[in-house]
């Protein structure tokens, strides 16, 4: 059976603190735009001593790529605030300067949503296997929860 066929830059994310597609560049962007960042500590994640950095998301950080509709609600959730929604980001770099995790929280007042992204094998080639275009159909946009 065919699969879809969305270019990366079109996809959007359909839920808060969700990566269109989990496109794992995305959440790269989003931890890349952190402000008042602070180091943390020494902690030993996915097997390997790294610092951790925290620091919190813009609302443009937290829109970013998101789809209309979800858009519209998150605008709607800041404007009852009054401020930007307290999106916290953590990131854990080792002693060679490689990301090895991100994790992003928001807590509003007990709804909570966490998403941790590990990574692993850093530095090792990447395989990549493109599908024959017979085999994809091109479509303009996907959703459901395992899409972002």
């Amino acid at each position: 059976m065919p699969g879809g066929v969305l270019p990366r830059d079109k996809a959007q994310a359909h839920y808060l603190l969700r990566a269109p597609l989990n496109d794992p560049e995305h959440v790269l962007q989003q931890v890349a735009a952190m402000r008042e960042i602070s180091r943390e500590g020494e902690e030993k994640v996915q097997g390997v001593r790294a610092v951790r950095y925290r620091g919190i998301f813009n609302h443009r950080t937290v829109t970013l790529r998101m789809a209309p509709d979800v858009r519209t609600k998150t605008d709607q959730a800041r404007d009852i605030l009054g401020s930007d929604l307290p999106v916290f980001a953590d990131a854990w770099v080792d002693d060679r300067g490689r990301l090895v995790q991100t994790r992003m929280s928001v807590n509003l007042s007990g709804a909570q949503v966490t998403s941790t992204m590990a990574l692993s094998d850093i530095g090792e080639p990447v395989r990549v296997t493109v599908p024959k275009a017979a085999d994809t159909i091109p479509v303009n946009e996907v959703s459901g929860i395992l899409n972002g």
